[in-house]
C-alpha cells in the first residue's frame, strides 16, 4: 500500500514539474514508514540481516518505481504545458 501511495504522490509531483530530487525524497519517506512497519514483524533476535535485506530490496524497488512514475507524470505535465501555449 505504501508503494502505491508513494507512486501516486511521485507521479503527481512529476506532473507539477518539480525537481528530479523529489522521487528520492518520497522514496526515503516511504522507506522510513516501511522500516517502522517491518520492525514489528521482523524484530526477532536473529533476523537483523533479513530485516536489512528486505529494506534494501524495498528501497531499490521504491526508487525504481517512483522515478518511473515521476517521469510519466513529468512528460504529461510538459505535454499539457505545450498545449496551453
Amino acid at each position: 500500500m505504501l508503494l502505491l501511495a508513494g507512486a501516486l504522490v511521485s507521479g503527481f509531483l512529476g506532473y507539477k514539474l518539480m525537481g528530479w530530487w523529489v522521487p528520492a525524497a518520497v522514496a526515503c519517506a516511504v522507506l522510513a514508514m516501511q522500516a517502522v512497519s517491518f520492525q514489528g514483524v521482523l524484530s526477532t533476535a536473529g533476523s537483523m540481516s533479513g530485516y536489512v535485506q528486505i529494506l534494501a530490496m524495498s528501497g531499490a524497488m521504491c526508487l525504481l518505481m517512483f522515478y518511473a512514475t515521476f517521469s510519466m507524470g513529468r512528460s504529461w505535465g510538459l505535454r499539457r504545458r505545450r498545449k496551453r501555449r
